[in-house]
């Protein structure tokens, strides 16, 4: 039975397979020897925007996690870091399919690989970027990503449910406290919940719009 499970349960290649990115056909091993001098261009997209981190080769897979966390915090505003109901889901490849060659500015991403990856390779990669130092020494996440100058990295959102639950408990319960407040101190309970269900109503309409907003990428 257990040599059944462990044929089932095969172990990834490395740590940034397991994370949802797709290895490269030169192995995993961790002897790093890039093939490109100086710095590689690695291109990061949120949705429409990129931009392009500047990969030196003595970076290890620590320094790369963190300067993708910066860049990807960068991508997607101050404001809706906290405010957005979306966060990063998981990882894709994309290529570039160059429309002027001389002006790279111009891109069109192709994504490439599968659509979706699970649940688990999800939650792998968002504690992959909140804890890089695990991965320090290691060059697991830098030979995937530096592999081909022609494929870069998007960032491929999902709905969170903690931020949304917390957005659906918070008018519920504000609301109900000011009936009970208003209740208890002018002793006119019909009142106070009237004024609490308005408080509710205007409140979904902020939830919504907010909602909407998370649906446009600009």
């Amino acid at each position: 039975m257990q040599s059944e499970f462990a044929q089932l349960a095969k172990p990834y290649p490395n740590r940034a397979f397991a994370a949802g990115l797709a290895i490269s056909k030169k192995g995993c091993g961790d002897g790093w020897k890039p093939d490109w001098d100086g710095v590689f261009p690695l291109k990061v997209f949120r949705g429409a925007e990129y931009r392009v981190v500047r990969v030196p080769a003595h970076w290890d897979d620590e320094s790369l996690l963190r300067e993708l966390r910066k860049t990807y915090d960068g991508l997607r505003k101050v404001w809706r870091k906290w405010v957005s109901l979306r966060n990063v889901g998981y990882p894709n490849r994309i290529q570039f399919l160059s429309i002027m060659q001389e002006d790279h500015s111009f891109i069109y991403p192709q994504r490439i690989g599968p659509a979706r990856v699970s649940p688990a390779k999800n939650m792998r990669l968002r504690w992959f970027l909140h804890h890089p130092e695990y991965m320090k020494g290691r060059h697991e996440f830098m030979q995937v990503l530096t592999a081909d100058p022609d494929l870069g990295i998007e960032f491929i959102e999902r709905w969170q449910l903690s931020r949304i639950a917390i957005g659906v408990l918070i008018p519920v319960f504000a609301s109900l406290a000011i009936g009970v407040v208003y209740s208890g101190v002018m002793d006119d309970p019909s009142t106070g919940f009237t004024i609490a269900g308005y408080v509710t109503s205007a409140y979904s309409v902020c939830l919504v719009l907010v909602g909407l907003l998370n649906l446009v990428d600009f």
